[in-house]
């Protein structure tokens, strides 16, 4: 029994850790969902059906979820364009989420070809 009590508390610990885990990469993936949405809206139904779409995050909760992401690197950055001092995938990651910010703000060259050429 003891055992066994032991194992649920294991599991559920791990099951925390990795709701926690989704919990912080969320704000990230809804940022990246709601750009991708508003790009196909706008390449389906023009300017006027992407800006209606209801976006589930602010354009300032993705800005700070960039700065997480160069805050990585600290003083490494003063000076520079922070994709000079990441690493790759985290340059990739830093780089989807500058277009997504441009996408849910409305300008940004998916975007735009988007709707242009619908």
């Amino acid at each position: 029994m003891r055992q066994l009590t032991l194992k649920a508390l294991f599991i559920s610990a791990v099951a925390a850790f990795s709701m926690n885990v989704q919990a912080a990469d969320d704000v990230y993936s809804q940022c990246i969902a709601d750009a991708e949405q508003i790009i196909k809206l706008g390449a389906e139904g023009g300017a006027e059906a992407a800006q209606a779409y209801e976006q589930k995050t602010t354009v300032n909760a993705c800005h700070q979820e960039l700065n997480k992401i160069e805050a990585k690197y600290g003083d490494k950055t003063k000076g520079l364009n922070p994709h000079s001092v990441m690493t790759p995938e985290d340059r990739a990651k830093w780089a989807k989420l500058f277009d997504s910010i441009d996408a849910k703000q409305y300008k940004g060259v998916p975007y735009l070809q988007a709707v242009y050429y619908r």
